[in-house]
């Protein structure tokens, strides 16, 4: 049974679908990548999955329930968390802040929130500084640690290291492969630091023109070096 089943969904906006029946599972405490080039859908499918946009055909199931017509609080509810690239913290409340908003359905939220601070120190030491002076790797830490309050199944990840120094982009793997490592599964949008993440996942999905192209391991599209240039270096192969 797996946790979640994308069948051949349709998604997009307005009237105009950006999707084109798009098949995707994600098993239990698996590492699921996303990639395809900049307009291939993939945000559209994490904010379709996340219930952030109405689904126009298909049907999505989280843990064999059918979540098609529930909307992104009552996704929460039910162990699916969601981060987006942008806007994903409240940058004029501070740390301590953003934790108690993101933990305020809980039934024991210092408690929730202690436990974040256990997981992630440097949110502790950063508890008072406001969300839009921390670092981009720190925001990002924030970002992750509020969705991790409700303590999710599984966890969505829009292109967690975009724009962030080596250093942090490395912190952010270690930390997402340990969620995972933990029992989350996770589905990550990967953009940038390809070769690093992919080193990192269980299976992976290429999204071209609103279509899963290809299915495989990690492993398998690091070893494809001629899709590996053409998707992330720009190269056209003849």
């Amino acid at each position: 049974m797996s946790l979640l089943k994308c069948k051949s969904v349709e998604s997009g906006y307005g009237k105009i679908p950006i999707l084109h029946g798009v098949e995707l599972r994600v098993e239990e405490s698996e590492m699921v990548a996303v990639l395809g080039p900049n307009g291939a859908g993939k945000s559209t499918l994490m904010k379709t999955i996340a219930g952030i946009l109405p689904l126009m055909k298909g049907q999505i199931l989280f843990k064999e329930e059918d979540i098609s017509p529930l909307k992104h609080h009552a996704l929460a509810s039910r162990g699916l968390g969601y981060v987006p690239q942008e806007k994903n913290v409240f940058a004029d409340l501070t740390v301590a802040e953003n934790l108690e908003l993101g933990a305020f359905t809980i039934k024991n939220p210092k408690e929730a929130i202690e436990t974040i601070y256990h997981r992630f120190p440097k949110l502790k030491e950063r508890c008072k500084q406001k969300a839009g002076t921390l670092s981009g790797g720190e925001r990002q830490l924030l970002a992750v640690g509020s969705a991790l309050l409700l303590n999710p199944r599984l966890l969505i990840l829009d292109e967690p290291t975009s724009g962030l120094s080596p250093q942090a982009t490395e912190t952010m793997i270690n930390l997402i492969s340990k969620i995972r490592d933990d029992g989350t599964a996770v589905i990550w949008v990967v953009e940038e630091s390809p070769k690093e993440v992919l080193a990192h996942v269980d299976r992976v999905y290429l999204l071209e023109s609103g279509l899963v192209r290809k299915e495989g391991s990690g492993e398998g599209f690091l070893e494809d070096e001629e899709e590996f240039e053409r998707l992330f270096l720009g190269h056209n192969v003849s």
